[in-house]
């Protein structure tokens, strides 16, 4: 998996994005955050304008990342906005394939993503089922008990993650450019474009 050079120099007129979540913007921003004040909304890390599950991941980037590297989801804040609303079909799978993707190309013998792959691989089944028969294949985006049971999934899997890239041995660097380029991935999904394939990512 290639890894995004980070950049400790933020462009001008970009926030300086920072872990966790902010009373308002005064206090600081996290990436989506950034993305609710660019979208028109109240300041919130839960901006209507992104799929919950797509924010559940951007959210896991921006805290999982070091202070440099998390400069850099700032470029990607527009991407955000709008972030799986408008795509035809369940989002959650997509945001979760992405993730098992990442996390077999660290490791191809990973029975957690080995698994989660095939519960994906049966979800889409599922949905395909309903949507030849007539019916909306069904994703659940809105309300409070829904977001949870997209966020619940993705922060999961994401914690996974973390877990085979240091078992994995990849310094600090090298995590960065996972779970940056894992963003970047699951964006490109939503949005209906496809990425190359990746190659593991090597300890720096």
């Amino acid at each position: 998996m290639p890894t995004t050079q980070p950049t400790s120099v933020t462009p001008e007129g970009l926030p300086i994005l920072e872990a966790g979540a902010h009373r308002d913007a005064r206090s600081g921003s996290c990436v989506m955050e950034y993305v609710s004040v660019l979208a028109g909304e109240r300041f919130t890390d839960r901006p209507q304008c992104t799929h919950p599950a797509v924010a559940a991941l951007a959210w896991q980037v921006n805290d999982a990342v070091s202070h440099d590297a998390r400069q850099a989801l700032a470029l990607r804040a527009v991407d955000l906005v709008g972030a799986g609303r408008d795509h035809d079909g369940p989002v959650r799978p997509l945001v979760l394939a992405a993730i098992a993707r990442a996390g077999l190309a660290l490791d191809p013998q990973n029975r957690f993503f080995g698994r989660l792959e095939r519960r994906i691989e049966a979800a889409r089944a599922r949905a395909d089922a309903r949507r030849a028969a007539g019916q909306d294949p069904g994703d659940g985006a809105g309300g409070r008990l829904s977001t949870l049971l997209h966020v619940g999934p993705v922060n999961h899997a994401c914690a996974h993650l973390l877990v085979a890239a240091r078992a994995a041995g990849l310094d600090g660097s090298a995590r960065d450019g996972v779970m940056l380029a894992l963003l970047d991935d699951c964006l490109a999904a939503v949005r209906g474009r496809t990425t190359s394939a990746k190659e593991p990512a090597t300890a720096g």
